[in-house]
């Protein structure tokens, strides 16, 4: 068996991104969720679904040395690393590559209720496929500008599978 390597999951989104407000309330609506966010007055504003299946804090994220990253969706189980047009996916406990490969090539990676939840999600926000690779191989030594076409160009360098959902 391969030591353990971190995985990063990826895949291409069609959401708006106008603005932070628009986007918690089309979130809230798509989602069927309550979503807070922080304005700039350090506020909290909260918008909510008649009945939320999920909650969610949202933050703006303003990097200079990765301006195409926009929004941080941080749920239960994985924070979503919102960028221009793709979006990453963080699970917030341990998650190996070869691991995932292996549930994936069993078809039980959908099975598990983590995945099945983060999976729907996922497609609600128009996302139809992930892409699975080693993380610590992902742009090694090259300056990447992190817009779709270019990641995936990167991850399918690298030793990755991928996942229809």
């Amino acid at each position: 068996m391969d030591k353990f390597k971190h995985p990063i999951i990826v895949g291409a989104h069609k959401l708006k991104l106008s603005n932070l407000e628009q986007l918690a309330k089309d979130l809230a609506l798509k989602l069927n969720a309550k979503i807070e966010i922080e304005s700039k007055e350090e506020l909290i504003i909260t918008f909510e679904s008649k009945k939320p299946i999920y909650t969610g804090r949202l933050i703006q994220k303003n990097f200079n040395l990765i301006p195409q990253f926009k929004y941080q969706l941080n749920l239960n189980e994985f924070k979503l690393m919102i960028y221009e047009d793709f979006i990453e996916i963080l699970f917030l406990f341990e998650v190996d590559y070869f691991h995932l490969y292996d549930l994936s090539t069993k078809e039980e990676l959908k099975k598990i209720d983590t995945f099945h939840k983060t999976f729907t999600i996922l497609n609600i926000l128009g996302v139809r496929e992930i892409f699975v690779g080693i993380f610590e191989e992902f742009g090694k030594g090259k300056e990447l500008k992190y817009k779709w076409k270019n990641v995936l160009k990167e991850i399918n360098t690298l030793q990755h599978f991928k996942v229809s959902i």
